[in-house]
């Protein structure tokens, strides 16, 4: 009987780490069949002469619980080779949820991911209360694989009410939270995500459900998946050592591993205001997997940069006059940036003070990369301290004039993480680091993160050679389906499903972002393509050819039928 599909001639890189070979890959039924030299017939053969084949990259966080409603290939991931995504990181997910609760739970995605308000609105159809419901809903229709988490944020308020959003929970109220928990990882969920972020909140200015929650609440419902031993726990914190002492945060990820499970912990990276904390905090993550945590810091292969405007401006939400500011209404906020005793406190904030924030304060990493009139175009990537020192003006005047001048539409662009390359050379290739965190599906006018697998491919493996691709491709695929349980993943063996991804070593990357009108409603976002990458092949089925949708919807969600649960 021939095979379903044959991939001939590509150098395969299986994930393990090992020496990549010459070799032929044989698909039947969705799984891998035969690797080596092959020489039976197949309904469809592909010819991989120059090309690198690997496994499918699971891209580990993402937030699109709501894209994949009307997104079933979770464009742009599925462009850089991605065969599995996990929504539902940050503790923000879209159930479960009971119908008096959805303002708030879409409140959360809106502020803390920025996403438009109208879209999920008009996107989301609710079509589910539980989390098991949910996932029915998503297998469906999907192009992708689907690994959910289930969110804290969701779980309080399906619990709690609104109260989620103002008290501890009682002892009776955790309970039942555990039981819940409980129900969707036997249903299919793979972990459960908290968020103890400081900066993060709700669209009507509380802050989001999870940061109520005690630790002894996350440590019981981290207990839940240990009882079952199954699913890994994501935290959110932002940079350990910035709201919380670094050994704190880190000692509290340890005792959540103390479950048993593995903890994905939010993150390391280059701080331009702490330039040595990442040492720090990889010598502690090397010192938890010493001591037998399952503990893993993630990291990023790219710059994080931070698009806003003053409309809509996360990046000074620990600056509590900006923060006020920021959630007060358009012409009341532009009526604040023009009165100058209010601008004498946000230069405080924003220039003067030194206390520890995610804004870095340095006006010269502040570009503005778009005006919004004609007439200020000559300005366009120049930082804010350049456009002060043009204008002979104090950075905040400048900065709040442009903006005022504008309608507070001019778009800049800055990054606090991740401006030391050596420092990310060191980050990336530690071996207690996941590579990720692309946010796939938030900041949607703002970041574009989806390459950070070609990135790291392309940039970082190939023209700074920090690592072998054979490592980086464990990075990508191995490495994460070992951590987060997807045990038939991530390996290019006889018997593991047949996700793979095809590119070319000599032209991989990621593209610059760029926008496109193509959310529900005709609304906008940023998406970013990928070079080099020819093809995703996803449960055995051709899904993407150079970026280009097949038609084919062979994703569905996994940890349903992989292992039973009693």
């Amino acid at each position: 009987m021939p095979y379903d599909l044959l991939i001939k001639g590509g150098r395969v890189y299986d994930g393990s780490g090992m020496p990549s070979y010459l070799g032929d890959v044989a698909v039947q039924a969705g799984r891998i069949v035969e690797v080596g030299r092959i020489s039976g017939s197949a309904r469809r053969v592909i010819h991989a002469d120059g090309l690198a084949v690997s496994p499918g990259f699971i891209d580990f966080h993402t937030h699109l619980d709501a894209q994949l409603l009307w997104d079933p290939i979770a464009t742009s991931s599925c462009w850089h080779g991605i065969t599995t995504v996990i929504p539902g990181n940050c503790g923000l997910t879209l159930a479960p949820c009971r119908p008096e609760d959805r303002e708030g739970i879409l409140g959360s995605f809106v502020r803390v991911e920025a996403m438009p308000l109208q879209v999920l609105k008009s996107a989301v159809s609710w079509e589910w209360e539980t989390f098991p419901e949910y996932l029915n809903h998503l297998d469906r229709r999907l192009g992708v694989n689907v690994a959910a988490l289930v969110g804290h944020c969701a779980l309080r308020q399906y619990v709690m009410g609104e109260e989620a959003c103002e008290r501890a929970a009682t002892p009776g109220e955790i309970g039942r939270m555990k039981e819940i928990l409980r129900e969707s990882i036997q249903a299919g969920a793979m972990g459960f995500s908290t968020n103890q972020n400081p900066v993060h909140m709700r669209a009507d200015g509380k802050p989001i459900a999870s940061r109520f929650a005690t630790e002894e609440e996350i440590i019981g419902l981290a207990g839940v998946l240990g009882e079952l031993n199954r699913g890994s726990v994501q935290i959110s914190v932002g940079t350990p050592g910035i709201s919380k002492p670094a050994d704190k945060s880190v000692d509290f990820f340890n005792r959540l591993a103390a479950a048993g499970r593995p903890v994905i912990w939010q993150s390391i990276s280059h701080r331009w205001d702490q330039p040595d904390l990442w040492r720090e905090l990889l010598n502690m993550a090397r010192e938890s997997l010493a001591a037998g945590f399952p503990s893993y810091p993630l990291c990023n292969a790219r710059l994080f940069n931070n698009r806003f405007n003053l409309k809509n401006a996360q990046v000074f939400d620990d600056l509590p006059t900006w923060k006020q500011v920021f959630f007060t209404p358009i012409e009341q906020r532009m009526e604040t940036f023009r009165d100058p005793e209010a601008r004498q406190k946000l230069r405080y904030e924003a220039v003067e003070n030194h206390f520890r924030s995610r804004f870095s304060r340095r006006w010269d990493l502040v570009y503005m990369i778009k005006a919004a009139t004609p007439k200020n175009k000559a300005l366009e990537k120049k930082s804010v301290a350049e456009i002060a020192q043009i204008q002979g003006k104090d950075i905040i005047d400048a900065f709040l004039d442009l903006s005022l001048e504008e309608g507070l539409e001019t778009l800049f662009q800055t990054s606090s993480n991740n401006g030391d390359e050596n420092a990310v050379a060191e980050i990336i290739k530690s071996p207690f680091t996941l590579v990720g965190q692309s946010d796939a599906g938030a900041h949607l006018i703002y970041d574009a993160g989806y390459g950070y697998a070609t990135r790291l491919l392309g940039y970082w493996i190939r023209e700074r050679k920090i690592m072998s691709l054979e490592e980086g491709v464990r990075k990508l695929t191995f490495m994460v389906a070992s951590i987060f349980g997807l045990y038939d993943r991530g390996l290019i063996r006889p018997g593991m499903a047949a996700d793979l991804a095809l590119f070319d070593p000599a032209t991989v990357n990621d593209c610059e972002p760029e926008m496109a009108n193509d959310l529900p409603g005709g609304e906008k976002r940023l998406v970013q393509k990928a070079v080099g990458v020819k093809m995703t092949v996803v449960n055995g089925e051709v899904l993407t050819v150079d970026g280009e949708h097949t038609g084919a919807l062979p994703g569905r969600v996994l940890g349903r039928s992989e292992r039973v649960i009693p």
